[in-house]
């Protein structure tokens, strides 16, 4: 079954797209349960495999860019339908805290004149085709390729931090598809970073190259911040569903 999996692996992340914005967007509940199977059945696609370094990027690039590509499409989607009805409910607003409609609604998801979403959907696709072109066979990609691409996800990682700022202590609310978009976003930080160390792409010297080599640890550093601050900035809500 694994080697199933693995022979029409590029299958896997268009199925995920299809499950995602065509059959589970009305519950943002199960968009999310199919990003975990996603990720598991990369994990054990890739449990014990012996790979080159950039071609196990790419399983892992494909990956994270199609779960944040779905997110931006699901919330380019949702902006358009609380553009036709403003008193629309979001999918994705659950509760006073989790709720997708105020932060959809507000000038901040509209930073640079249009959707930031629009942005979202440019970028993941760009991704997703990145790790494409490796799986295909193109693994002696140049310098400047990955400078460009790590370039583009370290905006993208700057951008997102700007709008977890906004959307958490600014807006007050919660977005489960933008809390998406920021944890793939980066985790391809700290993946692509750690690679074009390793690669010497880049060079930020000695004690930074080695600290950022450390990309699992800084992914779950990174998320276990991201949790922290969630936790803290609503702990009474939270605490009142125990």
């Amino acid at each position: 079954m694994v080697n199933i999996f693995r022979k029409y692996f590029a299958l896997l992340p268009v199925l995920y797209l299809f499950v995602a914005i065509f059959l589970a967007r009305s519950k943002v509940q199960y968009v999310y349960l199919a990003a975990a199977i996603l990720v598991a059945l990369t994990f054990a696609i890739n449990y014990k495999r012996k790979l080159k370094p950039e071609i196990f990027l790419a399983y892992w690039m494909a990956v994270l860019a199609v779960l944040g590509l779905s997110a931006a499409v699901i919330l380019s989607i949702e902006k358009v339908e609380l553009l036709a009805n403003p008193n629309r409910i979001a999918s994705c607003s659950l509760s006073p805290i989790v709720a997708c409609s105020p932060v959809i609604a507000s000038p901040q998801s509209s930073a640079f004149g249009f959707p930031n979403s629009f942005i979202g959907i440019f970028g993941f696709t760009a991704i997703f085709v990145a790790a494409m072109t490796i799986l295909a066979g193109a693994t002696k990609l140049s310098k400047v390729w990955w400078r460009t691409l790590l370039g583009g996800i370290i905006f993208g990682a700057g951008f997102c931090t700007w709008l977890f700022h906004e959307g958490v202590y600014e807006i007050g609310k919660l977005c489960l598809y933008c809390m998406l978009v920021w944890l793939v976003t980066f985790a391809l930080l700290w993946l692509v970073t750690a690679h074009s160390i390793e690669n010497k792409y880049i060079n930020l010297g000695a004690k930074l190259n080695k600290l950022l080599s450390y990309k699992y640890e800084l992914i779950a550093t990174t998320y276990l911040v991201i949790f922290i601050l969630l936790f803290f900035r609503w702990s009474d809500y939270w605490t009142s569903l125990l």
